[in-house]
């Protein structure tokens, strides 16, 4: 007796939906091949191009700051609300790359490093503005004791005060009603209630600051996790 594989002993209806089903499978298996190998050919060219970078030519740096320029851009305006600033930034940190470009060999992953730069840069401006302003010796008293309470733990004493930071320099860039009603709310401790009555509005319009105040944080946060 002979034995006929599975496939061959269906009906003509299940045959063509069994070989459709295989058939779909095999392009799905090829695409996923397809992306790995994609995946793999990027990462090498970027590696080729550190290193010759790192050998001092020109054209990859050219090459690589025309692709990374705009990210880093939009990361940093997504951060501050600054175009300019943002861009001003993103200039200096990108030509970095060729002011250490002997060291660009060893970077393994661009996108990670360039992130790191552009965080601490932002980091650095928001700390010289904000901590003169009016909220300066309080908040620098806040964040030291924070600082000694933690001492263990540097690198999350770190992002703590960066996110604070971003968060002030949100709140500064409020409009006046919203940001008052912000910091009534969240450094004054009072209730919405207090708030409308102090202010002289309705406690309708107070919500709807408060609301507002907190989706712009939102979208800053957004931005500071992602790049």
């Amino acid at each position: 007796m002979k034995y006929y594989p599975a496939i061959f002993v269906l009906e003509p209806f299940h045959k063509e939906f069994l070989i459709s089903l295989l058939i779909g499978k095999f392009l799905y298996l090829l695409q996923l091949i397809l992306k790995h190998n994609k995946l793999q050919m990027e990462f090498t060219e970027e590696q080729i191009l550190l290193r010759a970078l790192s050998r001092g030519d020109e054209k990859a740096f050219e090459v690589l700051f025309m692709r990374y320029f705009p990210r880093v851009k939009r990361f940093i305006s997504g951060l501050l609300q600054d175009d300019i600033t943002a861009e001003d930034f993103a200039q200096d940190i990108l030509l970095k790359l060729w002011q250490k470009r002997e060291e660009m060999a060893k970077i393994e992953n661009l996108n990670a490093y360039l992130y790191r730069t552009s965080r601490n840069a932002v980091y650095q401006h928001l700390r010289h503005i904000l901590l003169v302003n009016e909220y300066g010796e309080k908040q620098q008293e806040n964040l030291s004791r924070q600082q000694n309470e933690g001492a263990g733990n540097i690198e999350e004493n770190m992002f703590a005060e960066e996110l604070l930071l971003l968060i002030q320099h949100t709140v500064e860039q409020m409009p006046a009603q919203r940001k008052r009603i912000y910091e009534m709310s969240r450094k004054e401790g009072k209730n919405n209630d207090e708030i409308a009555q102090l202010l002289a509005i309705n406690k309708r319009t107070v919500e709807n600051h408060l609301t507002q105040a907190l989706a712009d944080i939102r979208k800053m946060l957004k931005h500071f996790y992602l790049f």
